[in-house]
């Protein structure tokens, strides 16, 4: 039995001190996920605890063969999608803004600049891309690996990204910031 197994079954005994070490064990990648999708700290930290709490929720019921870690990233991310889904409603009804300069990048302000637009960016591709895109650019997850995470062919994952790619240059072109 792993240590990650113990602990679940202290937790399915009522071990909330075996729960807390879960989330310890867990709670930074959760929440490093959640900020690569979401670009915002507070939300993201949002994010984790309505995962940990469906974490709670689950484990009585928990699956031995399964790996917590797959269930919580796949939970980040439908959490995370579902925000940026409410999140492209409100964009819709606003209007567009005005594309920005070319930005230098000695200037800070201007890299933080440079960030936000690439967030923003993140932000307009659909789920699948944004999922592929930040498991190989922001994690380093191996193309094959992606593609048996997210039980897809890796021509499927290859193709996702490059969309991914594509749009991101795009967008990015627009506001000058290429």
């Amino acid at each position: 039995m792993t240590p990650e197994s113990e602990l679940i079954a202290r937790c399915r005994g009522g071990d909330r001190a075996a729960f807390e070490e879960l989330v310890r064990i867990h709670l930074d990648r959760v929440a490093g996920v959640a900020r690569k999708f979401l670009g915002d700290e507070h939300e993201a930290l949002d994010v984790a605890q309505e995962v940990f709490v469906a974490a709670h929720r689950i484990l009585p019921t928990w699956r031995e063969e399964a790996q917590l870690f797959t269930w919580l990233y796949r939970t980040t991310v439908n959490l995370c999608s579902k925000r940026l889904r409410s999140r492209r409603k409100v964009v819709a009804s606003s209007s567009p803004g005005v594309p920005e300069p070319s930005v230098s990048m000695a200037d800070p302000a201007q890299r933080t600049e440079l960030a936000g637009a690439i967030e923003e960016a993140l932000g307009t591709l659909s789920d699948r891309q944004r999922e592929v895109f930040v498991l190989c650019h922001e994690q380093g997850v191996p193309l094959s690996e992606i593609a048996v995470r997210l039980g897809l062919s890796l021509g499927a994952v290859k193709s996702h990204l490059h969309r991914a790619l594509s749009t991101l240059r795009e967008k990015l072109s627009l506001r000058r910031l290429l």
